[in-house]
């Protein structure tokens, strides 16, 4: 039976005022508070929320400079440091949730009226003590300062630093129970200005592990959108404003000096805090900074692009900080299987499905920051590893994969492209991983495909044919005879895995040219009629009374090009119906039929449109100038938005056929046409 909650009156008046005291706080009423706290200062230490907030809590999280400046004065000094040692439920004092905030005056007030109201530095016991409230932990060992790094507030970051360094050092604040340094914290939450600044000031945390064995390196090199070149692609217009954009901060707010009312004298030494001196600007980036942040604020879209390019340029700076301090791929592991092919494997397939079913087998995900990188294609982490360490694209993971195997079974185009032409990294094509799969067989395999850059079920198949074909094209001939422990060849595996990609790709071709075929069928019978009923009419002779006419003519050559164009569709798309639709044919010959049948469709369209316009411009004549313009766009519109809708896919495919003539060329005509070669996003 549920226990019965009794409440006294007394505690009902008390409820009211904590209601009445909460919703003033909230709404920044300072002379509401001080009218509720001058008759009852006591109050003012009592818990009023379900955390167990005090109303210095509340006003701290909430960074509410002006509410906490009234309410620190009306704390007797007896009780000042009593106050900051308050924890909630989760263990946060006041300077945990005023670090959340980015409004350093507030903590500048607790800190100036509550920690430090006794003036300067006593004794040895009063140091103590106030480094150990700056230092005091919450449930998860997170310190203020730690608490400042995780909500990413650089400024804040540096205050409470400063701070600390008074009476203390910063050493008691980089990890929290569960082993995540500061330095991981501001990585996860992707906070890289402050992580920077952290780096700077303490080189060491770059090599801190949490309790994973991970360090901060190797969560960043996970982070596929902080970087540019493992973001997903837009659209030519976003591109070409995220180049324009600034890569470096145009605020002053975010350099590393403090703001200037807070830079006050030492308490003890009398003198000014010490800040790094801002760079000076040269007055036309200024200008261009002030357009951009001013078109910032009315288009969304820029703010957000200049935001994450930002992010991007500060996550290559802290990159190439880390890797100097990372050492991880000079760890040896000695491959079970050699670079020699086998041709026959005999027995060696139950036993590794028998490892597998009894979880034997280990994990293939990679195990240092640099095949990390290569497995979320971040492009700058890899390169930057390699020019400092350029030994590195020779590491071996302890499943026997090099970066080859990991950027291929990722399907991570351009980490492949960057790195197959290096010089160092051309034996690592011969490489056989411990499962005794080559490069060919992670480029067959679809364990982490995740359905590729193009946009119907054909040109995705398309994609991954290419994919295979041009690793087959990197590893020595022989090596396509070459059978992994499941004693399967690269060819094989490839078709055995994407037999439901092929289907789905013919299901989807068969009923597109059954619909296309159709269309054209209906425009041709459009324009086949529309030949034998001439606008205006005949004469008593046969011929067309508006003949003398030049639009026409126009009407006759647009009604015989959607006659001819959508007959061509007509047999394009059959014979596209009557092929076989294997995998041979999808690599060059469905997509180029494919592109010509959208094309001859898309234009037997556009000539009857146009042929109707031609008939309403012979017979109707509007004197009113607005009437007519009216009428053309109208005539027009079904134009527009047919090319609005079809030009994606028809651009798609047109790209496909070009890259098959492209190809044709390179392979059949004498001479070097690699220039010709048209490389995937």
């Amino acid at each position: 039976m549920a226990k019965e909650i009794t409440i006294s009156r007394s505690d009902m008046n008390n409820f009211d005022e904590m209601r009445e005291a909460y919703a003033k706080v909230l709404i920044n009423d300072v002379q509401g508070l001080n009218g509720i706290y001058q008759k009852n200062p006591d109050d003012l230490f009592n818990r009023m929320t379900a955390c167990r907030d005090t109303i210095f809590h509340i006003a701290a999280y909430i960074g509410s400079e002006e509410v906490l400046q009234v309410l620190v004065k009306m704390v007797p000094q007896s009780k000042k440091r009593e106050l900051l040692k308050m924890k909630n439920i989760h263990g946060n004092t006041i300077l945990h949730e005023v670090a959340t905030t980015t409004n350093i005056k507030a903590a500048d007030v607790i800190i100036r009226e509550l920690l430090f109201s006794n003036g300067p530095l006593n004794h040895e016991n009063d140091i103590r003590e106030r480094e150990e409230i700056l230092a005091n932990q919450n449930k998860l060992g997170e310190t203020p300062l730690f608490r400042a790094a995780e909500y990413g507030n650089k400024m804040m970051v540096m205050y409470l630093a400063r701070e600390i360094e008074r009476v203390g050092n910063l050493h008691n604040h980089y990890k929290r129970n569960d082993g995540v340094s500061i330095l991981h914290i501001a990585v996860i939450g992707q906070h890289f200005e402050t992580a920077i600044w952290f780096l700077k000031k303490e080189p060491e945390l770059a090599t801190y592990k949490d309790n994973n064995g991970k360090t901060s390196l190797h969560l960043l090199a996970g982070m596929a959108t902080a970087f540019k070149s493992s973001s997903p692609t837009t659209r030519i217009l976003k591109e070409c404003i995220y180049y324009c954009l600034p890569g470096d901060s145009c605020n002053k707010d975010e350099t590393d000096e403090l703001p200037l009312n807070l830079q006050i004298k030492d308490l003890e030494q009398g003198e000014p805090s010490k800040g790094l001196s801002q760079s000076q600007s040269s007055k036309g980036f200024t200008l261009y900074c002030t357009i951009l942040g001013c078109l910032a604020k009315g288009w969304k879209m820029i703010d957000r692009m200049w935001t994450q390019k930002k992010m991007h340029a500060s996550a290559v700076k802290l990159a190439k900080m880390l890797v100097r301090t990372d050492a991880s791929w000079f760890e040896p592991h000695e491959p079970e299987e050699d670079d020699t092919i086998c041709l026959e494997r005999k027995g060696e397939e139950e036993r590794v499905m028998k490892s597998a079913t009894s979880g034997m087998e280990e994990s293939p995900k990679p195990d240092t920051p640099l095949l990390i990188a290569a497995s979320t294609g971040i492009v700058e982490i890899v390169n930057e590893i390699l020019t400092v360490y350029p030994q590195a694209v020779e590491h071996i993971s302890k499943t026997g994969q090099n970066i080859l195997h990991v950027a291929i079974m990722h399907r991570k185009y351009k980490v492949f492209d960057f790195v197959k032409n290096k010089e160092e990294a051309k034996r690592l094509v011969r490489g056989i991983d411990n499962h005794g799969c080559s490069i060919l067989h992670h480029a067959a395999d679809t364990i982490y495909y995740q359905g590729g850059t193009k946009p119907t079920p054909p040109l995705k198949l398309q994609q991954e044919l290419t994919w295979f074909e041009d690793v087959k094209n990197r590893v020595p001939s022989h090596f396509t005879m070459h059978r992994n422990k499941k004693n399967m060849t690269a060819d094989q595996l490839f078709k055995d895995v994407h037999q439901e990609q092929l289907k789905t790709a013919q299901d989807w071709v068969k009923n597109t040219s059954q619909s296309c075929s159709t269309v054209s069928v209906l425009v041709a019978g459009v324009v086949f009629t529309a030949a034998y009923t001439a606008p205006g009419g005949f004469l008593t002779d046969g011929r067309p009374i508006l003949l003398e006419k030049p639009l026409y003519s126009f009407f006759t050559v647009m009604d015989v090009a959607g006659l001819a164009s959508s007959l061509t569709s007509v047999v394009i798309f059959l014979s596209i119906l009557s092929s076989s639709l294997e995998y041979e044919d999808f690599l060059h010959r469905l997509p180029r039929n494919l592109s010509l049948g959208f094309t001859f469709l898309f234009f037997s369209v556009t000539s009857t449109m146009l042929t109707f316009t031609a008939t309403i411009l012979l017979l109707v004549h509007l004197e009113k100038k607005w009437t007519a313009n009216l009428t053309y766009a109208a005539a027009f519109l079904p134009i527009c938005v047919f090319a609005l809708f079809q030009f994606p896919l028809s651009y798609q495919y047109f790209t496909a056929a070009v890259k098959s003539i492209f190809y044709f060329l390179r392979s059949n005509l004498p001479g070097n046409w690699e220039f010709l070669q048209i490389k995937d996003d």
